[in-house]
């Protein structure tokens, strides 16, 4: 436990950030059954959880790393929520079945009105990309 308390204070957190980041851009390819083993190990609710922690870690790189480096996870985030909605459209049922409530629904009272998006001006780049209502969880 000593050693590994050493090791953590000598490391620099923007090192530990980019690592972090690079394991949860993997887990998520690998969810989404991109990786080497294919569909076998595929999770669309694990690899939206991976995605999302991915995506508020990019933010806290943009804001706190100097220049390209802040910004290095962009690029491989977009590609990975693009691939969620292709694979999440994938999945969903198509036909009369994809319209029906699912069981127990009639139960539930009605859902709020999400309240109105930002401004555009206050939005950051990773929420402006589109995920499908499928995948998204309530707030």
């Amino acid at each position: 436990m000593a050693q590994l308390a050493e090791r953590l204070g000598r490391t620099p957190v923007p090192d530990v950030l980019l690592q972090t980041m690079a394991t949860f851009t993997d887990m998520a390819g690998i969810r989404l059954g991109l990786g080497p083993q294919g569909d076998g190990p595929r999770d669309l609710a694990q690899a939206r959880l991976a995605i999302e922690c991915l995506r508020a870690l990019a933010q806290v790189a943009e804001d706190e790393l100097p220049g390209p480096q802040g910004r290095v996870f962009q690029e491989p985030l977009a590609q990975l929520q693009l691939a969620f909605a292709r694979v999440a459209g994938a999945a969903a049922p198509a036909g009369p079945e994809a319209e029906a409530p699912p069981p127990g629904a009639e139960e539930r009272p009605p859902a709020e009105p999400p309240p109105p998006p930002p401004p555009p001006h206050e939005r950051d780049a990773a929420s402006r990309l589109w995920v499908p209502p499928s995948a998204r969880r309530p707030r």
